[in-house]
């Protein structure tokens, strides 16, 4: 079977309006309902609902292609780019920088028109370690997807030299007034660009800073709350094998689109994590404070606040902390009788704390 990239009338893309139509509206409609109840929260919280929700779609989107970043270099960077200041910031750099920059950076470039130099500025962005006569231009090699066995080609991209004038076609019709909705837009270019892979590598996070460009257009450029490629992440087998599928056989992509919305459907509903994470960092902030923490204890509780499990060992402060298990155990004693830490029922040398927030 060949790629719809070989077919004649490429990329003459078409789809089922009535068959997606359903999900389109009620995606409209979880887009309102969801600003329309972040007013309800105090300014600070709804920035700090911002950077969290950035801060996961970049980890999420760099997870996917297997590139893991610290959540406060990611979380810092952000909010450094958005210029709001944030209690307790790290440096951040390298990549993790390059890739916050890159999404706030497309995500503010909704309203103006999209141009080359803008997709090589993100690419070199996210990728500021190759070397500088790859930065920002286009493969000048074939490219094959394999499997992750390595056992069978899932893609095959188009030819080098065809690069140049396939990309003049992607950003005229980027730039070009559809009268499509954004959101559907969105998908087409993600999937689009994703089949061109113009890049030697990190064609999966430009395409998505692309596709949340177009989302962010979708909203008037109103604040993003929901992180679309964490549920990416979470189906990444699914988005692999529906993303092969569509480069197969004709150019209908009814069936991708209807994927991509569910994608966004999913994480908009999953935006109640977000506000129960903000408001518990809130609560921590305040109470860090009425203690008077220093600035060590404070840095290593917020570090403990974003890891994914909800208690941790002394040796696991300790770690983060840079400094011996004893020492650590005594802050944590210290932290225990100031109620600032609570012991899990099993004891021993695997006793768990866990952050009490109020």
């Amino acid at each position: 079977m060949g790629y719809i990239h070989q077919l004649p009338e490429w990329p003459s893309f078409h789809y089922q309006y009535t068959k997606i139509s359903g999900l389109l509206e009620r995606v409209n409609f979880l887009q309102g309902q969801l600003h329309g109840r972040m007013e309800g929260f105090s300014p600070d919280l709804r920035k700090q609902a911002i950077i969290h929700a950035l801060t996961l779609e970049t980890l999420a989107s760099n997870a996917i292609e297997d590139s893991i970043f610290d959540y406060g270099e990611v979380e810092s960077a952000i909010a450094r780019c958005m210029k709001i200041r944030m209690p307790s910031m790290v440096a951040s750099g390298g990549m993790a920088k390059g890739a916050a920059e890159a999404l706030v950076s497309g995500i503010s470039h909704h309203d103006k028109k999209l141009t080359i130099e803008n997709l090589c500025q993100w690419h070199t962005q996210l990728y500021p370690g190759i070397s500088a006569n790859k930065m920002g231009a286009w493969r000048d090699t074939g490219l094959e997807i394999w499997d992750t066995a390595k056992q069978r080609i899932r893609f095959e991209a188009p030819a080098p030299k065809k690069l140049a004038e396939e990309m003049k076609k992607w950003v005229l019709w980027m730039n070009q007034d559809t009268q499509e909705s954004s959101v559907i837009k969105a998908a087409i270019a993600q999937f689009w660009l994703l089949t061109l892979h113009p890049f030697a590598d990190g064609n999966g996070p430009v395409s998505r800073v692309v596709s949340l460009m177009l989302m962010a257009r979708s909203e008037n450029g109103l604040p993003r709350y929901y992180a679309p490629s964490v549920q990416m992440l979470k189906d990444k087998d699914v988005y692999f094998q529906i993303l092969e599928n569509s480069q197969k056989g004709n150019l209908n992509l009814t069936d991708w689109i209807e994927w991509y919305l569910g994608i966004i459907e999913k994480s908009i509903l999953d935006v109640k994590s977000t506000q129960a994470f903000v408001i518990s960092r809130q609560k921590l902030e305040d109470k860090m404070s009425a203690l008077g923490l220093s600035g060590r204890q404070k840095r290593i509780l917020q570090k403990l606040s974003t890891l994914e499990k909800p208690n941790f060992t002394c040796q696991e402060w300790s770690e983060i902390a840079g400094y011996s298990a004893d020492t650590a155990l005594r802050e944590i004693r210290m932290l225990l009788n100031q109620r600032m830490l609570q012991k899990l029922p099993k004891g021993g040398r695997s006793t768990r704390y866990k952050i009490v927030f109020q």
